[in-house]
């Protein structure tokens, strides 16, 4: 799908663009979503102008490889798409020109629709494709930041699950379940951030390359582009700081795991310890030994018994006394 918005009459317009027609005249933002291969070579004929095919576009991302043709700039970023479901990243291919931008995307990044709404209702804002481009990247940062503060508020979720008082005791449910469900949702959590720095690097390449590389002698350009480069890099700063703090929680539910393991096994070996003793004298007197003195004793069986339940009590008491139950 080609979406041009180009300007008409002193205001923005939006024209869903077909094989069949041409591109209108005084485009400002062409934008690729899913583009067919007739879509790919409608282009390039109708506006002179060369773009990558999807190898290529995969290539200069792998390779993080930016450049500028006859005045023109081919870059590429990682954007991320679907920070509260399954989260994802993709390749967007920025193509910006002298005269409008032009955008190819597998995705469809909430970002891009906040910014067609955008360039629609107050269009005078942009005068240039880098001013579209700008408005944009803007955008997209700014969304970043939105899912960066998802990540911040479900790790303070898990750390009060995983550090609150009877958090694995059984009283809400069954621990194993619990601490399940913290570990299963802590890995979306470092899958969502992990995207997000990686987003956040690849939007500080781009914004370093239209800096030094597209307008050095702009100066309007190369502020914008250094302001937006603070942002992303604070973004990707405090991406680290919540990287080391989801190893934090991750390495502290383990541990909690570990405890409630090491209970349940300190449970089992106490209650065996205590059920030893009182084996043992059944075993004794279970042996069928022809000359035993209590075999004919008319108090051997309660003294059994009650050998049996005292050997089983004194263990009881005495780790009650140390506090080891």
């Amino acid at each position: 799908m080609i979406t041009v918005f180009h300007t008409t009459g002193g205001r923005v317009a939006e024209l869903q663009l077909d094989p069949t027609h041409n591109v209108p005249d005084e485009p400002m933002w062409i934008d690729l979503l899913n583009p067919t291969n007739d879509e790919l070579r409608l282009l390039p004929q109708t506006l002179n102008l060369a773009l990558p095919s999807r190898e290529e576009i995969w290539r200069n991302h792998a390779l993080n490889r930016m450049y500028t043709r006859d005045g023109t700039s081919y870059m590429t970023a990682a954007l991320t798409v679907g920070g509260e479901g399954q989260p994802k990243t993709s390749t967007v291919t920025f193509i910006l020109t002298p005269d409008f931008l032009i955008t190819i995307r597998d995705i469809d990044p909430e970002p891009f629709l906040s910014f067609q709404q955008d360039l629609l209702l107050n269009g005078k804002r942009f005068r240039t494709s880098a001013d579209v481009l700008e408005g944009l990247l803007e955008e997209v940062i700014l969304r970043v930041a939105a899912d960066h503060a998802q990540v911040v508020q479900g790790l303070d979720g898990l750390s009060r699950r995983i550090f609150a008082d009877h958090a694995f005791d059984g009283r809400k449910g069954n621990p194993s379940l619990i601490m399940g469900g913290v570990l299963k949702e802590l890995g979306h959590i470092a899958d969502l951030n992990s995207k997000i720095n990686e987003s956040t690097h690849s939007l500080m390449r781009l914004l370093t390359y239209i800096r030094e590389d597209h307008s050095p002698d702009n100066a309007a350009i190369c502020h914008d582009a250094a302001r937006l480069i603070k942002d992303a890099k604070s973004l990707a700063d405090q991406s680290a700081f919540l990287n080391d703090k989801i190893n934090f929680q991750l390495e502290s539910a383990l541990g909690m795991i570990n405890v409630e393991q090491n209970l349940i096994a300190k449970i089992f070996s106490v209650v065996a310890l205590i059920f030893l003793p009182p084996t043992l004298v059944a075993g004794f007197y279970g042996m069928n030994f022809a000359h035993m003195p209590e075999l004919t004793w008319a108090y051997g069986y309660p003294m059994a018994i009650i050998l049996m339940a005292l050997f089983a009590v004194l263990p009881y008491v005495y780790f009650r006394h140390k506090r080891w139950l």
